[in-house]
């Protein structure tokens, strides 16, 4: 018996069975638990209680039918993720892997019960100040390297992937999944896209059944990046702040196709080194000189791994941008005599924390307009009231300078 086999046995085992037989109580199996049907399975469950036996549905498919019966009105529910498929849900979400710490941060933020996530991917399972409760869970790798024994092992019955990037390792996890279990359901989201993040939110609110919450952090989300828009809409192209961005890595930039130049776009700067198929491109350093830049804005993270939440130092983004304004030749720079260079990081300006990021940028760009926005405070309410962690953007993290 190979291993492939003792894998592909292990996924069968790993979801009860009724998972993918429908909805649990359903007796006559014609996609409707009616109030008949559901009190004839409560029924059966007290009885095999009470006689100490096994009844058809455990405490866990007991507790499912209720849930379907009391909030999806007896019907399975049909979602469509971010891939376009359609996913019928015939129970909720109770044993969750996520590939996706995005989707796992959007979770927290919808206050879904982080419990019922057995196992993060490695990333999210290193973030330890940012998601402490992950600290234990079990770790499944990442989606390039996926430990799929351990996802296994942890029995789930949802697994959350990305949709748009990594898509042929994502994929191969699906069909692998899909293949050789499919009470195991697969969900595909993003939750890092400024286009598509407000969506994203509200479907996965539906699917946990927090469309309250989902309206709550969806309207906070969209109220900044509402503000960003409107701040910036009708500005002649010509008029646009020029923005030279810095990669982590010296003279490295972003092209159009990277996500760091959307949110700079967003932000309403003119990136002059938006041309070419390179997402990162590195460039003449006479050539930023050249293009004399109003603004210079200098990314720390993780090829500069320096500040974000893994710790408070102010000092050391203050020495990143102090050895920018050394550069030969940079005292020409507008950006440089105007004082109007800037770090941030990847922290805030990525990931499903965009829109904190983007908020900096507006700001550092057009301090006029945006006079009334404070980054900063919306940073420590999202922490606070969506992310529900102990956070104090006074005197923990670096995620800005100045």
């Amino acid at each position: 018996m190979n291993r492939w086999y003792l894998l592909a046995l292990l996924l069968v085992l790993a979801v009860p069975a009724s998972a993918a037989e429908g909805i649990p109580g359903d007796a006559d199996a014609d996609g409707t638990l009616t109030r008949a049907e559901y009190a004839s399975a409560a029924l059966a469950y007290l009885d095999a209680a009470y006689m100490n036996g096994a009844g058809e549905l455990d405490r866990d498919g007991i507790r499912d039918a209720a849930w379907v019966y009391a909030r999806w009105d007896g019907k399975p529910r049909e979602v469509v993720d971010s891939t376009g498929r359609t996913v019928t849900l015939y129970r909720p979400l109770r044993r969750v892997v996520t590939f996706s710490g995005e989707s796992l941060e959007t979770l927290r933020s919808l206050g879904f019960d982080m419990d019922k996530i057995i196992a993060v991917d490695k990333y999210s399972h290193e973030k330890s100040i940012f998601f402490p409760e992950c600290r234990e869970k079990v770790n499944v790798g990442s989606i390039w390297s996926p430990d799929m024994e351990k996802v296994l092992s942890v029995r789930p019955d949802t697994v959350i992937l990305y949709a748009t990037i990594s898509t042929a390792a994502c994929d191969d996890i699906q069909k692998r999944l899909e293949a050789s279990s499919p009470g195991i359901r697969v969900l595909r989201f993003d939750c890092f896209k400024p286009a598509t993040y407000a969506g994203e939110i509200r479907t996965i609110a539906s699917i946990i059944d927090e469309t309250e919450r989902g309206e709550e952090f969806a309207s906070f989300y969209g109220s900044t990046m509402d503000r960003i828009r409107d701040g910036t809409a009708g500005i002649p192209d010509d008029e646009k702040t020029r923005v030279y961005f810095e990669y982590w890595f010296d003279y490295t930039t972003v092209a159009a196709s990277a996500g760091y130049n959307e949110k700079t776009e967003l932000a309403g700067g003119k990136n002059p080194f938006a041309v070419g198929t390179t997402e990162y491109p590195v460039v003449d350093p006479e050539a930023i000189i050249v293009a004399d830049p109003q603004v210079v804005v200098k990314l720390a993270g993780q090829g500069l791994a320096i500040g974000g939440y893994a710790g408070h130092d102010p000092a050391a983004l203050a020495a990143i941008r102090s050895a920018l304004f050394e550069r030969p030749g940079w005292s020409r720079i507008s950006a440089v005599k105007d004082d109007r260079v800037h770090v941030i990081h990847s922290d805030i300006l990525g990931g499903a924390q965009h829109f904190i990021g983007t908020a900096y940028l507006a700001k550092w760009f057009y301090p006029d307009r945006f006079a009334d926005l404070d980054p900063h405070a919306v940073h420590q309410r999202y922490l606070t009231e969506f992310q529900g962690i102990d956070f104090d953007l006074a005197s923990q993290g670096t995620f800005a300078y100045p």
